[in-house]
């Protein structure tokens, strides 16, 4: 998807959907479950999808984030790294007020069709973990997330068939690895922005850590986002 697309999912927060979306409290994990999921339940396929309207995006980068992280500095770490910012504490707060300012910016520099990878919108929540009951609740209205009914088969890592290292062949979670070395191979301007969050909490995610790695193995660039200069 462009970043176009996601700055209008955005701008939607609060307003079309999600209408209690506070920025300065929801974190990414809570967009999921209470916009990106029930937004794409009808079509039962990934948001990015939806996003892009069903246009196939081949992306330019692809995003290694924590979903704990605040979803609004994941977005201002986005949009500084396009901005070619090292942090992104200042365009978080124009993000809070000002977000004309934010496209203007980008549009002058040709950064919105700028295309990215994003596992929370380009994976489908719902081949995988949208109808899992957890005991994580909304920080604004202490109601715990809601669980969506749709009855998309499931395909974990272990689903059948599987692969000769044991991993399932159809399940979408289980490819990051792939997908990056894939995308790095038929482009050499692909790459990783790494969007930390405040208490760098990415650098002990398992999965964080795996991109990470991956990374260097395949020859790809990684660019580093941190909250401000004094993190």
């Amino acid at each position: 998807f462009t970043l176009a697309a996601l700055l209008r999912f955005y701008r939607a927060l609060g307003q079309d959907f999600m209408t209690h979306f506070d920025p300065a409290l929801h974190t990414t994990g809570d967009v999921v479950r209470e916009a990106v999921i029930p937004l794409s339940s009808e079509a039962r396929c990934a948001y990015a999808t939806l996003m892009m309207s069903g246009a196939p995006t081949r992306p330019k980068k692809m995003i290694t984030h924590n979903w704990g992280n605040l979803f609004r500095d994941l977005v201002a770490a986005i949009v500084a790294e396009a901005l070619e910012e090292e942090s992104y504490e200042t365009v978080a707060n124009v993000l809070d007020t000002d977000m004309d300012v934010l496209e203007a910016w980008l549009e002058r520099i040709g950064a919105l069709e700028t295309t990215y990878w994003i596992c929370a919108f380009s994976v489908s929540q719902h081949a995988g973990i949208c109808g899992d009951e957890t005991q994580d609740v909304d920080p604004v209205t202490g109601i715990c997330h809601p669980v969506c009914r749709c009855d998309t088969p499931k395909v974990l890592n272990t689903t059948p068939p599987l692969n000769q290292e044991g991993k399932s062949i159809p399940c979408e979670m289980n490819k990051f690895d792939e997908m990056m070395s894939f995308l790095g191979s038929v482009d050499r301007d692909f790459y990783q922005v790494i969007a930390t969050d405040g208490c760098f909490a990415l650098f002990t995610r398992a999965w964080c850590v795996a991109e990470l790695a991956t990374a260097p193995r395949m020859a790809l660039r990684q660019r580093l986002l941190v909250r401000s200069a004094s993190s």
